[in-house]
């Protein structure tokens, strides 16, 4: 009983002590005692985050690929499988289509009539230089033979697209072999991540037959405090904790999401393919905004004026330091603000010193 007297007389002092200065809230040894106020030394933070942020691996689009069926048919054969390593226009897989004969039909007639458009014209040039024909038949010979080729061009495109190679074109155009296969080949290298085919399945046209990306370098997709996405810039160093990984900080997201966090993507190399898609891990951000940083227990922190404070020993008694948390445990806090090194702060007691700043207009 004697000791709760002796507290509420101890605050009731300390308050009217604190209208008398501006910001320093004064305290007295036998204050300090009553209150069970103490102290621990700031201590620094060595410019990084140790407390990992959760991050994905990303795939950066430019690096993935969907290969698809050009055309509807029949896979006859299957040649790699999810997680192999293929090459750029290494076969995949072979299909035969109806439809593929066909365009190769179309291409052979067409160029049947480029060829006897093509000499229709070189014959009424002639005829018109002898003034044996009108201009307007000459004209005429010469639209037939631009229509003409405009239809071979457009055969060889439809191939083109369907994956059959120069060299069957030209065989097809000359009417010299038809084929009722062509080869998907993988469009970069990299590793098969899906195979979602079977050989003797009959596909759809633009139906995904497999799914390639180049797993290095890869994309972290770090979700950050609010507090801490401030501090970062693209450039910034990005580490993965108890391994080898580094990489960079390549943007910073402009929108909070309902969890109060900011997406940060940074650029990781991964050159021994320990990063595998979709997979969680911790990342450290290096040298935030190179502001130097610094770490206190969690229970110094007070909120007050819309901001984190810590209380700050002073000769004579403790100052209000407004401070920026970069991020927060149950245990501690890395934090922001002027510090030097040497000050202490309040971890205990501090209840009562806000409540006397409070009487002083602290809040």
């Amino acid at each position: 009983m004697k000791r709760l007297l002796f507290t509420l007389l101890a605050l009731s002092a300390l308050s009217a002590q604190t209208r008398a200065t501006d910001k320093l809230i004064p305290i007295t040894a036998e204050q300090r005692a009553a209150l069970r106020i103490s102290t621990v030394a700031v201590s620094a933070h060595a410019g990084a985050m140790t407390v990992g942020l959760p991050a994905v691996v990303a795939i950066p689009p430019a690096q993935a690929r969907a290969v698809s069926a050009p055309v509807a048919g029949l896979i006859t054969d299957v040649r790699v499988a999810a997680g192999q390593h293929v090459r750029a226009g290494q076969v995949l897989a072979s299909l035969r289509a109806e439809e593929l004969v066909a365009a190769q039909r179309d291409l052979a007639q067409a160029a049947v009539q480029l060829r006897l458009a093509a000499e229709t014209a070189e014959r009424d040039e002639a005829l018109f230089k002898e003034g044996i024909i009108p201009a307007a038949r000459l004209q005429a010979a010469q639209a037939n033979l631009a229509q003409a080729r405009a239809q071979v061009e457009e055969r060889r495109a439809w191939l083109r697209l369907m994956g059959l190679n120069a060299a069957a074109i030209r065989a097809a155009e000359r009417g010299e072999r038809l084929t009722d296969s062509l080869a998907i080949v993988a469009p970069i290298d990299g590793h098969v991540l899906e195979q979602t085919v079977m050989a003797g399945a009959r596909v759809e046209p633009a139906l995904a037959l497999f799914k390639i990306a180049r797993l290095d370098p890869l994309w972290l997709e770090i979700q950050a405090p609010a507090e801490v996405a401030a501090l970062v810039k693209p450039g910034q160093g990005v580490s993965v904790p108890g391994t080898a990984i580094i990489g960079q900080v390549l943007s910073v997201g402009r929108q909070v999401s309902a969890a109060q966090t900011v997406p940060i993507r940074a650029r990781v190399a991964n050159p021994d393919g320990r990063l595998r898609l979709n997979q969680n891990v911790s990342a450290r951000l290096e040298g935030l905004a190179g502001l130097k940083q610094w770490r206190v227990p969690a229970r110094a922190l007070v909120r007050a004026q819309g901001q984190d404070w810590v209380f700050v020993e002073r000769p004579g008694g403790f100052e209000p330091q407004a401070v920026r948390v970069l991020s927060q445990s149950a245990q501690s806090a890395a934090i922001d603000g002027p510090f030097s090194g040497q000050e202490r702060v309040a971890v205990e007691g501090v209840a009562a010193l806000k409540a006397a700043w409070q009487g002083m207009g602290g809040e």
